[in-house]
């Protein structure tokens, strides 16, 4: 029986700037069927691991946060894959990429949740840019000469109930058999890991007239149903559809949740620009908040505290890849997300991260023009 070593590489949300891209997307991905780059890294005590010591053996790398919301929601899924498939040779090593998680608070992190696998520090985020990972939580799976044969979720669903397409074990029973794993590359949803360099900039970085370097706290869902703001459930089917029905105007859609802390940074901004467009016309913008139904009226809680009129969606869905397959195939989950798309419904602008109100107002008035 082959064995196999799950490591495990835990990152962080971060308020993201700047680009249309995601920060990690700077590093080349890592092609299906190409060598994975080597690493050597301390953990939690100091003890040197290096990857190429497990050569010979399939291996697992996954990205996994000690403060994401979503990566903790997997955290139950990842320890009993580690359980289940240690009984069959499985090795896991997990590696924290977060470049405000100090080692401390580490250490207590995989004591308080019993974690089953030993934790490396990823100082200056190294590996992560070197396999190009750009959220938690995500997964990669190697084969016994260190070729990356998988890239993507654990499953489908954030929550467990709704979780049925089980892609990492699928991957790994693949492998385990001698097969070649048939789907290959997926996407993950969830949050972005944050590099020393994001760090030392939030540090030196002095907040812009009108703006907050800071997320304001989600508050917890207090008033009644009936007097919080309409949230209606989106299949992505329907997407294309939502857009016809706005054709004439220029519609600036953003993909949000409560849980993504620069989701909630940024949304401010976007009750500002609603609010100026409203008064001039011709711009229609739609929040769709990724978060779990069962969260619905904590979003609308969120919704009614940061006075948003503009129109409200949840996507409907019990797989993530269903909604980016219609919306944007190069969209590689992460929070937040915002597109716009002209008056006939094209396309024309995205940005994958948190906005930058001028490119994003420059991009509308562009759009409004044609």
């Amino acid at each position: 029986m082959k064995r196999i070593l799950v490591v495990l590489l835990i990152g962080l949300a971060i308020i993201a700037s700047g680009h249309s891209n995601s920060p990690a997307q700077a590093t080349a991905a890592v092609a299906i069927g190409a060598a994975a780059p080597e690493f050597e890294l301390p953990d939690l005590s100091g003890q040197s691991h290096a990857l190429k010591t497990y050569r010979g053996k399939p291996t697992i790398l996954a990205f996994l946060s000690a403060r994401c919301p979503i990566s903790n929601l997997y955290k139950d899924r990842i320890k009993a894959v580690a359980s289940d498939y240690s009984k069959r040779g499985v090795n896991f090593i997990g590696i924290n990429s977060s470049a405000d998680e100090s080692l401390d608070e580490l250490r207590a992190y995989a004591e308080t949740n019993q974690l089953n696998f030993t934790i490396l520090k990823d100082e200056g985020n190294v590996v992560a840019d070197a396999y190009a990972a750009e959220r938690t939580p995500k997964v990669y799976v190697l084969d016994a000469e260190g070729v990356l044969r998988y890239r993507g979720r654990i499953d489908n669903s954030q929550n467990i109930r709704l979780a049925k397409q089980h892609d990492l074990r699928a991957a790994l029973e693949e492998l385990l058999s001698g097969k070649p794993v048939t789907t290959a590359d997926t996407q993950a949803m969830g949050c972005i890991i944050k590099r020393a360099s994001d760090l030392a900039q939030s540090k030196t970085a002095k907040p812009a007239p009108g703006k907050t370097t800071k997320p304001a706290p989600a508050k917890p869902a207090s008033a009644s149903a009936a007097s919080l703001p309409k949230i209606v459930p989106l299949k992505p089917a329907a997407f294309a559809d939502m857009l016809k029905q706005r054709a004439g105007n220029v519609v600036v859609v953003n993909f949000w949740a409560t849980w993504c802390g620069p989701c909630v940074a940024e949304f401010p901004e976007f009750v500002k620009l609603d609010n100026e467009y409203r008064a001039k016309g011709g711009v229609r913008f739609v929040h769709i908040t990724a978060d779990d139904m069962s969260d619905l009226k904590k979003a609308a809680a969120f919704l009614k505290d940061q006075k948003s009129n503009a129109e409200q969606f949840i996507q409907d869905t019990e797989d993530p890849q269903e909604m980016i397959d219609v919306v944007f195939k190069d969209w590689q989950g992460v929070l937040p997300a915002t597109f716009v798309y002209d008056k006939t419904g094209k396309r024309v602008f995205h940005r994958l991260g948190i906005i930058d109100r001028d490119v994003l107002v420059a991009e509308i008035e562009k759009a409004l023009k044609q």
